[in-house]
Order: C-alpha cells, then structure tokens, then sequence
C-alpha cells in the first residue's frame, strides 16, 4: 500500500475525526497540492461549530480570502 493509498484510507475508515485528514492535508502540500490540501482543511474548518467559525473569521486578515476559499470549496 503506497502512503498516499494510506492516508485515504484512513481518512475513509475515520469520516468524523479532523486529524486524518489534516494529515492527508500535510502530504499533499509536501507534494506541491497546495489547492487539495487547502480544500482539506476548509472542510475541516466548515464542520466546526458556527461560534468556532465565527472565531476563524475573526482572526483572518481579510474576509473576501475567505468567502473566496468557501466558493472554490463548494
């Protein structure tokens, strides 16, 4: 099993635990994926609680980055 065939499982047997797949997100950018590893972890970010959320907007320099990141998501 290469690391990549891995990492997908475990994000597979695992779907409501965030660690996988922010692992998954690592590896890819280790590997120029830069965009995949984003989306990653914009899902792991649209799952949290809305008050989570609300607390990550409040810390990002600029609002349209993300409303940005949240069209390529969807």
């Amino acid at each position: 099993m290469t690391d990549s065939e891995a990492l997908l499982a475990a994000v597979t047997a695992h779907p409501g635990d965030d660690l996988p797949k922010l692992v998954l997100a690592d590896w890819l950018d280790e590997r120029g994926e830069a965009d995949r590893a984003e989306h990653l972890r914009l899902v792991v970010e649209f799952r949290r609680p809305a008050a989570d959320r609300d607390e990550l907007v409040a810390k990002l320099p600029a609002r349209r980055r993300l409303r940005t990141l949240r069209g390529r998501c969807w």
